[in-house]
């Protein structure tokens, strides 16, 4: 069996995020172009600030892994590497002066390392690894890792994963007025150049594949859609609509549905004393007690998702600040949930969505499209349906296997 080898430099423990679904997918998309998959990562960035490490079995089953530079005792992969436990200790420090609230603040946040290259030491063990294993093709994920494929050989098929373009999202957050959440972010060009050696590019966002479509027009890209499970046969029939939010431990995910209890949330009960909230998923944890009023449910993580499928639940997106792309959208649309959306939750599907998302542009707005579908069993039950065609045709991805199996 030929072998894909998947680079990475973050961790693949078992917390969800977007990006680790897209990878999860990517996986089987790579498993079905006949590929087995080989993931590597690397010795001392993928440990973040701790030296230890696990490999979550969504992972790890099914396909090879190694982490150079590491011991494995158990379940866990720990840290050869000086200058990982200095980070550590460092990452101790900067935690104690947070709690005493002592230092300048810089010294206190922690940001991620993920748009930063690797030191060429780190780099060009990873080439030399490359070498000794000879892959039939080669992927690696964000812009911070391109510069391994410059020196490969021509022969051997490169590709890159782009879940979130650095340089996107520092200009959507300085768009704001707020600070990158990325230490010395690069900018479009400098992101272009990290990935100017890949043969093809898999963006997850329409809008970013649009944008270094025209930086880098030898290279093939394509849109890497957020395919999810469609579940016809889960769909459920409930005497009343109910509402649905489903939400990662994620600073992003907090904020959308912090926003819609205190800005949203006041307004559907004042119009529907009755209408349920549900939250599933591990935000839960991140919400203040005092914004849980009568009618929310934290629910935490729950066994089977499809459980809340069906056009009796409207799914909630009241995110104000995105780059890349929601997952949860395509969730929403696999269990025939209809979707009220901001338009800057939908941002990066281009015109995929057009007509199947209910938009609204105000909390005021958001209010008022939620009450309306709460009160309408026929408008639901049309948009559910249009969803699900959309979630079986559009939101598929017979273009990424064939470039993949080397078919493009």
């Amino acid at each position: 069996m030929k072998t894909l080898m998947l680079i990475t430099h973050r961790r693949l423990d078992a917390e969800q995020s977007g990006s680790k679904t897209y990878l999860r997918r990517m996986i089987g998309l790579a498993k079905e172009a006949g590929f087995g998959v080989h993931i590597v990562c690397l010795p001392v960035a993928t440990f973040s600030s701790r030296p230890w490490g696990q490999i979550s079995p969504q992972f790890s089953d099914d396909t090879r892994v190694s982490w150079p530079g590491t011991v494995r005792i158990g379940t866990r992969y720990w840290s050869f590497s000086p200058r990982v436990w200095v980070r550590f200790g460092w990452r101790l420090i900067q935690e104690g002066l947070a709690r005493l609230k002592l230092g300048p603040a810089r010294w206190r946040q922690v940001k991620s390392n993920l748009a930063m290259v690797p030191p060429k030491s780190e780099l060009a063990r990873i080439e030399r690894f490359i070498a000794k294993n000879t892959p039939d093709s080669l992927m690696v994920e964000y812009s911070s890792l391109g510069s391994l494929l410059k020196d490969l050989p021509d022969s051997l098929p490169k590709s890159l994963l782009v879940h979130d373009s650095f340089a996107a999202r520092d200009e959507l957050f300085t768009s704001r007025n707020e600070p990158s959440d990325y230490p010395d972010p690069p900018s479009f060009a400098q992101e272009a150049d990290r990935m100017a050696s890949a043969d093809f590019l898999f963006h997850a966002s329409v809008n970013e594949l649009e944008r270094f479509e025209t930086l880098l027009p030898k290279a093939k890209h394509i849109w890497f859609r957020p395919t999810a499970p469609v579940h016809r046969d889960r769909l459920t029939t409930r005497p009343l609509a109910q509402l649905l939010y489903i939400g990662a431990n994620q600073q992003g995910s907090r904020d959308a549905i912090v926003h819609f209890l205190r800005d949203i949330w006041p307004l559907v009960r004042a119009g529907a004393p009755d209408a349920k909230l549900n939250i599933v998923g591990p935000v839960g944890r991140m919400i203040e007690k005092s914004l849980v009023t009568e009618g929310v449910n934290i629910l935490g993580r729950v066994e089977h998702l499809t459980d809340f499928a069906g056009p009796d639940m409207i799914g909630l997106l009241p995110t104000q600040l995105m780059s890349g792309i929601s997952i949860k959208v395509g969730e929403y649309l696999g269990m025939g949930v209809p979707i009220i959306a901001y338009p800057a939750g939908i941002d990066g599907y281009g015109t995929a969505l057009d007509g199947v998302v209910q938009l609204a542009e105000t909390p005021d707005a958001f209010a008022a499209q939620t009450l309306a579908l709460l009160s309408d069993s026929d408008a639901r039950r049309a948009i559910s349906r249009a969803g699900l065609e959309v979630a079986e045709t559009v939101l598929q991805n017979p273009d990424v296997i064939a470039a993949l199996k080397g078919d493009d």
